[in-house]
């Protein structure tokens, strides 16, 4: 494949029936493709919405994801107006192309904390322990540093370190010590990270080239005979008859094609997609599906409920003269933080940028930027059908800052990421805090309801648990249809503290155990 176009199957190539078929080739689609390829026995179809071309420039330098919003590469949804953040809309982009989010993100590659998945095990099981999720870590990851306790040498995906010489790195770094955080030379080879700083990961080539998971696990199973890829196909339902899904409803240049499966659906669509899919075919909650004429299969209240996503801010600082161009993909440094001592994880990331982006009247390349994330919010949203047309993009409700509590954690986060940036490390470079000049917790509050975005990290939305009315079971399977499965970011019962596109792939892999069996 390379880095660029694959060609899907012609529609005329098209079988009628397959044994399993993967809607959505995003992360978590290109795992479950592959690995149920793997045998060379199962006929697989993985079907994808979007287009396959992962050589334009926007896509493949991770330097200028952000080129992507609003264009063939994203599916352009958006917030409904949030009330707590002074009624804004917010752009929440999601892949249209073969790699869905790890084909568009920042390509930041981390693990997260134990008790991350501390929390999954609680809500499922102990299909889902610590262990587990950490060997699938590993079986996705070829570390450029090779195998340790935490990381992989010979996975899928190739990542590695981004390098610590920049001025602003070492400058977050050594603030980061003064504030109390701990240098670690590998944030991924740790288990609490909670007083970790160092620098962050990423997924790229030595040339800064993306590497997604269309390249790590579509591309080496594209030549297997019982692997067929379709795309610019949107799946508009799934064909749910006596209480089991047999196939789905594909619309194939214009025309709305029925493919069968012999075994399994698994849906890897993603926190905003799967449950729009869900409810369409009739599982999800009664009384909103009869609200718009859809008949009702399964009466699932929970599906599209417990959205939440992580919350980025950012701040910058002037610098007293030109500061060097960026290395990598401009990020300088990452810490944690516990905005309460007694929480069993960090709920607050922090990143170093090397040059600050979009700040009126500051010169990027005069400047310094921290961003700080909410990684653990407690305010929970929706996302539900504004139609029954298939082509009618989801109201999506993340409901940001329902609960106070999140206001609080983000101030104590704000209050380190501002520390940080005016710490020790910046003082031969630092000429001004531009952004909150003097700070308090009024003008703080009043800076994040003003300027608070998306990390993208959508999750929740068909989660998994043991709970029965859980939508999706300890195995991944949709509790009252048989032969169906979610594997992707909606089934994580919680955020983990990190950016998601590693925790996703685990999760795939780990999905395809549990499937394989």
């Amino acid at each position: 494949m390379g880095d660029g176009i694959v060609t899907g199957v012609r529609p005329e190539s098209l079988k009628a029936e397959y044994d399993f078929i993967v809607v959505g080739a995003g992360a978590a689609g290109c795992v479950m493709a592959h690995r149920l390829s793997q045998d060379g026995r199962s006929r697989v179809l993985l079907i994808e919405g979007g287009g396959t071309d992962i050589g334009q420039a926007k896509v493949s330098d991770p330097r200028r994801w952000t080129e992507n919003f609003g264009t063939d590469t994203d599916w352009c949804c958006s917030s409904v107006p949030q009330r707590h953040l002074n009624d804004r809309v917010i752009v929440t982009p999601v892949g249209r192309v073969i790699g869905g989010g790890s084909s568009i993100n920042a390509t930041v590659w981390l693990n997260g904390d134990k008790a991350d998945y501390d929390a999954w095990e609680k809500a499922a099981g102990p299909n889902w322990t610590f262990q587990h999720v950490v060997r699938n870590f590993k079986k996705t990851e070829r570390y450029e540093g090779g195998e340790s306790a935490m990381r992989g040498g010979s996975g899928m995906i190739a990542t590695r370190t981004s390098e610590r010489s920049h001025p602003v790195t070492r400058a977050f770094i050594e603030s980061a010590v003064a504030c109390g955080k701990i240098d670690e030379r590998d944030v991924n080879d740790i288990a609490g990270i909670s007083d970790a700083t160092g620098q962050k990961d990423i997924n790229t080539d030595s040339e800064i080239r993306r590497i997604s998971a269309a390249h790590g696990y579509l591309a080496p199973a594209l030549n297997r005979e019982n692997l067929t890829l379709l795309t610019d196909a949107p799946v508009v339902r799934l064909d749910i008859m006596g209480g089991e899904c047999r196939g789905v409803f594909v619309s194939v240049e214009g025309q709305t094609r029925r493919i069968a499966a012999a075994k399994e659906v698994i849906l890897c669509a993603g926190g905003l997609m799967s449950p729009k899919l869900l409810m369409l075919s009739g599982v999800g909650p009664a009384d909103h599906l009869r609200g718009l004429g859809i008949p009702v299969l399964v009466d699932q209240p929970r599906i599209g409920e417990n959205l939440h996503d992580h919350l980025l801010v950012r701040l910058a600082f002037s610098a007293n003269g030109p500061t060097p161009p960026q290395t990598d993909t401009g990020h300088a440094g990452i810490a944690w933080h516990k905005s309460d001592r007694v929480l069993p994880g960090p709920d607050i990331q922090i990143f170093g940028r090397m040059h600050p982006q979009g700040v009126p009247g500051l010169n990027p390349v005069e400047g310094y930027g921290i961003m700080v994330g909410l990684m653990k919010p407690k305010s929970r949203g929706t996302v539900r059908l504004a139609s029954a047309d298939p082509a009618v993009a989801p109201v999506v409700d993340p409901n940001y800052f329902s609960d106070p509590a999140d206001i609080d954690a983000y101030v104590a986060g704000m209050e380190l990421g501002i520390a940080i940036g005016n710490g020790r490390g910046f003082d031969a470079m630092r000429k001004a805090q531009v952004s909150i000049p003097g700070g308090g917790r009024e003008k703080i509050v009043e800076h994040i309801r003003a300027n608070a975005g998306t990390y993208f990290h959508y999750v929740g939305t068909c989660a998994m648990g043991t709970d029965a009315n859980a939508p999706v079971d300890e195995m991944l399977r949709v509790r009252g249809v048989a032969r169906l499965r979610v594997v992707d970011a909606s089934a994580m019962p919680e955020v983990p503290c990190c950016n998601t596109h590693a925790p996703v792939l685990s999760l795939a892999e780990r999905g395809a155990e549990l499937l394989l069996g």
